[in-house]
């Protein structure tokens, strides 16, 4: 047991009675005392606030906020700071996208999440934000247009929308579906990571997704994440595959395509035998797929999309705002997936 330690386990042990001890500096004292100085130096800074473009569709608004700047703080904080990223990361960063978002800062509730860790390297960074910059106003201009586009297919209340440069160490080498480019965090909050060689239309198209996603949970159709079923799940992502479809048809999202090629008869009949499954476990088999069982990754996606493909095949005019508002069983029925012969 480290030194320091003892002291503090000590303490509390004869709480009870006085308790005096001589605090000898050992490595790890000093050593906490210089990342508490530097914690205490990047806590003195001072970030300035992002003013957000608004984009209005009738009555209904859009506040977009910008984080390049504030990774461009987090990147002086880095330097001056090396041992201090995380305590950097949330002053120039996280913070100031809770306070935009949710009004407040609701301590690492949404700063914990894997594409809000800190980047480590900051040369790569620096580099991405320097090409981004030469991409900013024709970004802009597509998110623009897929905001309008898909707030005039399917209006809603005002939301928020928060650009982030991606994370370096997340989009080298790594395939689209495992790197996401937008995520709705709650009805009237989307976040969207952008890179240089992004390709327009596939941003496009993931505003358009994730833009249903927040009607889902605004509208009070989308089930709580705590109680969904695996049906639920599969169908609430192809609803919003559907949506993004309907208005950018042409993207290239192989990945979900096909599902003939993809899901095996084995893989359908096990789904429909657990599609009643609230288990994360279940989830999980069909998000990153199970060898064991030979379920390919990415199942509830492909899945749910077919079972909206057929759908859509059996009730061709059924406007959007109407089928948002069926149930996932309601949806499995109207598709004949389950009765049919083959995918």
């Amino acid at each position: 047991m480290k030194k320091s330690l003892a002291v503090i386990v000590l303490c509390s042990a004869l709480f009870s009675s006085a308790c005096s001890v001589d605090i000898v500096a050992t490595d790890d004292t000093i050593s906490t005392a210089a990342k508490n100085k530097a914690v205490q130096k990047v806590e003195n800074e001072q970030i300035p606030s992002i003013e957000p473009a608004v984009v209005e569709v009738g009555d209904q608004k859009f506040d977009l906020f910008s984080y390049y700047p504030s990774f461009d703080d987090y990147i002086k904080l880095a330097k001056k700071e090396p041992d201090s990223l995380e305590e950097s990361y949330a002053l120039a960063v996280t913070e100031p996208f809770q306070t935009n978002a949710f009004g407040e800062v609701k301590g690492t509730m949404y700063a914990d999440y894997w594409f809000f860790t800190p980047p480590k390297d900051i040369i790569p960074l620096q580099s991405e934000l320097q090409a981004l910059s030469d991409r900013e106003e024709s970004l802009y201009i597509a998110i623009e247009d897929a905001l309008k586009k898909s707030a005039e297919m399917l209006p809603g209340s005002d939301k928020t929308v928060h650009i982030f440069p991606a994370n370096p160490a997340y989009t080298h080498g790594k395939t689209q579906e495992l790197n996401p480019l937008g995520v709705a965090l709650a009805q009237d909050v989307i976040v969207l990571f952008v890179t240089s060689i992004l390709n327009e239309e596939d941003l496009q198209h993931t505003i358009a997704h994730e833009y249903f996603h927040m009607i889902d949970m605004e509208r009070g159709t989308a089930e709580s994440s705590m109680s969904s079923t695996l049906l639920e799940v599969a169908v609430m992502e192809g609803k919003a595959e559907a949506f993004a479809r309907m208005n950018y048809p042409k993207t290239k999202q192989d990945w979900i395509l096909n599902a003939d090629e993809k899901i095996t008869e084995e893989t359908k009949a096990l789904f429909l035998e657990e599609k009643d499954s609230p288990e994360i476990e279940i989830w999980n088999d069909f998000y990153y797929g199970n060898a064991v069982t030979e379920v390919p990754p990415f199942s509830t996606h492909i899945i749910g999309y077919d079972i909206m493909q057929k759908f859509l095949k059996q009730h061709p005019n059924m406007p959007v705002e109407e089928w948002l508002e069926l149930t996932a069983e309601e949806i499995l029925a109207g598709s004949e997936y389950a009765t049919s012969g083959s995918n």
